[in-house]
């Protein structure tokens, strides 16, 4: 599998190993990770998990993506950047979907700030 572009919108499957107040279902997310920061044969990917519940997004490090034909979204969701994680890509399924370059460059920003950078 080639390593999704950043701004490209996955689906996780993080069903295993979670524990309370972790993703545990299929979710999507969006990639993160810079351009050839990895090679393609690495194994992991970061990504930043979605989700339609806005008491999960802190407003600081939360990205709104409202629905549009690019992202393929049903409802308004956040991309929460305080979430930042790294997953293994054989968790990972791809998708035609994806965030604006504006909205990457917000969202990494948002990251930047909860990590204190």
């Amino acid at each position: 599998m080639s390593r999704p572009e950043a701004g490209a919108i996955v689906l996780v499957d993080w069903r295993t190993g979670a524990v309370p107040q972790e993703p545990s279902k299929i979710r999507p997310a969006i990639v993160v990770e810079g351009e050839d920061l990895f090679p393609d044969g690495y194994p992991n990917i970061l990504v930043v998990p979605l989700t339609r519940d806005e008491g999960l997004a802190y407003p600081a490090f939360a990205e709104r993506i409202e629905p549009t034909p690019q992202n393929g979204g049903e409802g308004t969701s956040w991309a929460l950047g305080h979430h930042v994680t790294t997953v293994s890509l054989r968790r990972v399924q791809t998708t035609s979907s994806c965030i604006t370059p504006g909205q990457l460059h917000s969202l990494r920003q948002r990251v930047s700030l909860a990590l204190g950078l």
